[in-house]
């Protein structure tokens, strides 16, 4: 080696070693920095760090608001009691929890079990030894794959639980209490709290639990509540809550965890108990686990109480509501007794203020036409559907005005209407005294069918002249524009109730030129009760059609947790304004005041003046229909309102499939829920 080279490798030596130890001296002045500026400059972000880390929170639902009618009548209620509660650690395994589980049954009561086999193997490979003694045993199939890799855990596990023979283990009952609970724990997520089932607590029990919660680990007393629907005629729309055990239904979780909630959590499944869900869950009781240093669970705190859920009073007052009831009743096992109503599926009615939309009852009686049995259906009247019949034709004169095919209180010939030879011929019922000239207002009172199919044909452009040619070209729109004006008053389309779910009706897309003139008299679609109330408040209120609801305000809780101060009340919503003049929105109203106090041969509803408290103003309407052995019957419906100058109350009453076919039993009906309502609240 040269000189030169000599002197070069013994100058770089040390260089290298000077760099190295810069660098690591710039690096303890780094970590010393970062200490510096985490301990120091931001030691309580890191500190709050820290304890955050070492706890998480935890969510409990509290007792659900209730539910009263108009006077404050409870219509649920919530039966309450101290349970057992068991909150899961991350630590836990399934061998602690089935010695927990053993422990709790020396503190509870349990009675009425019931395990499946399933439950039963999980207890058995509860205990880590004999789970690896079974798993050994396994074939090696059901340990590892083709390539030889070990499978999941999980399989491994559910080729474990069907491994064991459950029928030799032989528990006894003592023991299988123990598995009832263990099995309630282990589905317990970790971190998550459940209550567990047991037999009602004592107040011993109660204390000796609560006293006990290092012996316990996990296990403390909280309050549960169980949902009662009272047996009362609005029981059918107060709806479900879910169990404990189901929470939040599958198709709804994201919607519910996006909202705060919990999965186990109970919820309103149906009508207002769903409807109103935010209102009547109440505020969740916050909890915080604390966990040591090695992760395990230390301690549990409350650092929010919950509270119960705010309360709903209905506008539906029960002695009203019952009332109504009791008269559907009387008049159908009268019809019944009298051989009408064999094949009749029930009766419907329905009633609210046209000013506010409020609902004042909705009554259904059911009828099982194979039994015979009868039974209240107040849901009825807004899922089921019939033929409305004649009710429909002041909104049919409605449509007629609106599109120009008659103007004001037009005169035509109520005569037969025939297309050819081959055809039946449409005709009023009135019709074989022979022909006359009625105004659009007798055509109400009368009930004319032929005035509202010629309306119907001049809507498509043609007077009527005997068996004319017909041009079918513009029935789709005279259809729709027929439509859209029933609509406006409520017809066919939804009312806006506050309930999850309401029927539409039956609106069919395909139909026959037949079927657009049957349908300007009521004889097509199909409506439910409430949409044809909510038609008789619009005309009632001179066209403006407001949503109906059932829930007339929502309420705080008093000191002793009932019904308390009103928070909220439920304001009325006008969802449009029928296309119709003044004028002839009057021509409809003296129309339908006609129909009940004319003193023509031909007018329609006079039973219904008969012993009236206040005056009233109606349609009435008769639809043909056929019952299941192929027998001819009749639809007998009204659409009223009262007292007839100043509304207070809107009704539709329904009865279909009536075998008498001169059957006013509606009109009675009708007539004698106004006349209650004004005894309970006058209206004069």
């Amino acid at each position: 080696m040269s000189k030169k080279e000599r002197r070069f490798d013994s100058h770089s030596i040390p260089r290298r070693l000077n760099m190295l130890f810069a660098l690591v001296i710039i690096l303890f002045v780094t970590l010393i920095a970062r200490l510096a500026y985490m301990q120091v400059l931001h030691q309580g972000f890191y500190t709050k760090k820290l304890a955050t880390a070492s706890k998480t929170k935890i969510t409990l639902s509290s007792v659900r608001g209730q539910i009263y009618d108009a006077s404050g009548k409870p219509l649920v209620e919530n039966e309450i009691k101290q349970v057992v509660s068991f909150t899961r650690s991350n630590k836990m395994t399934a061998a602690s929890i089935k010695e927990i589980a053993n422990k709790l049954l020396d503190f509870v009561d349990v009675t009425d079990v019931e395990v499946t086999k399933r439950q039963i193997a999980d207890y058995y490979l509860a205990d880590s030894e004999t789970y690896q003694e079974v798993v050994a045993k396994l074939p090696k199939k059901k340990k590892l794959d083709a390539d030889g890799n070990r499978l999941s855990e999980a399989k491994i596990y559910n080729n474990a639980v069907d491994s064991v023979d459950v029928a030799s283990l032989d528990y006894s009952e003592q023991e299988k209490k123990a598995i009832a609970l263990f099995s309630q724990m282990n589905e317990v997520a970790n971190f998550e709290t459940g209550n567990i089932r047991t037999d009602d607590l004592s107040t011993e029990q109660v204390a000796l639990i609560a006293s006990s919660s290092k012996e316990l680990p996990g296990i403390s007393i909280a309050t549960a509540w169980e949902r009662k629907v009272l047996d009362t005629p609005l029981a059918s729309i107060i709806g479900n809550v879910s169990t404990e055990k189901a929470g939040i239904l599958a198709e709804e979780v994201d919607d519910y965890l996006k909202k705060g909630y919990s999965l186990k959590d109970r919820v309103g499944t149906s009508y207002l108990e769903k409807q109103y869900e935010s209102v009547l869950q109440g505020e969740r009781t916050v909890k915080e686990i604390h966990l040591d240093k090695n992760g395990d669970m230390e301690s549990i705190d409350t650092i929010k109480e919950g509270s119960k859920g705010k309360n709903l009073k209905l506008t539906v007052d029960l002695a009203f509501q019952t009332g109504v009831e009791n008269i559907l009743k009387n008049y159908f096992t009268a019809e019944l007794a009298a051989g009408n109503a064999t094949y009749s599926e029930g009766t419907y009615a329905i009633a609210m203020n046209p000013e506010t939309g409020a609902i004042l009852a909705m009554a259904g009686l059911k009828h099982d036409v194979k039994t015979g049995a009868l039974s209240s259906n107040s849901l009825g009247t807004v899922t089921d559907i019939v033929v409305p019949g004649s009710v429909v034709k002041g909104a049919t004169l409605t449509s007629g005005w609106a599109n120009g095919a008659i103007s004001g209180n037009q005169t035509l010939t109520d005569q037969p209407i025939v297309f050819g030879q081959d055809t039946t011929a449409i005709t009023s019922w009135f019709t074989h005294f022979g022909n006359r000239d009625i105004t659009a207002l007798e055509a109400l009172e009368y009930s004319s069918n032929t005035y509202m199919v010629q309306l119907a044909l001049k809507m498509m452009g043609m007077t009527y002249t005997p068996n004319m040619t017909v041009n079918l070209k513009n029935l789709d729109s005279s259809m729709e524009k027929l439509r859209a004006t029933f609509a406006e008053y409520g017809l066919g389309t939804k009312t806006g109730i506050d309930l999850p779910t309401e029927s539409q009706g039956y609106i069919p897309k395909d139909f026959t030129f037949a079927n657009y003139l049957t349908n300007a008299f009521g004889q097509f679609d199909n409506y439910t009760p409430l949409q044809l109330a909510q038609y008789a408040a619009t005309v009632a209120n001179n066209g403006k059609r407001i949503a109906p609801h059932l829930v007339e305000g929502i309420y705080g809780n008093d000191k002793n947790g009932d019904l308390g101060d009103l928070i909220e009340k439920k304001e009325s919503k006008e969802l449009n304004q029928v296309t119709i003049s003044s004028e002839n929105m009057n021509l409809i109203k003296e129309g339908f005041y006609q129909v009940v106090h004319g003193n023509n041969a031909f007018t329609t509803g006079q039973t219904i003046a008969q012993g009236e408290a206040v005056p009233i103003s109606a349609k009435t309407g008769t639809a043909e229909t056929f019952v299941n052995n192929g027998q001819q019957a009749i639809n007998t419906n009204v659409v009223a309102y009262a007292p007839s100058n100043n509304p207070k109350i809107a009704v539709a009453v329904v009865f279909p499939h009536n075998t008498n076919l001169s059957s006013t039993v509606s009109h009675s009906m009708t007539r004698d829920i106004i006349n209650l309502y004004n005894q309970l609240h006058p209206m004069n």
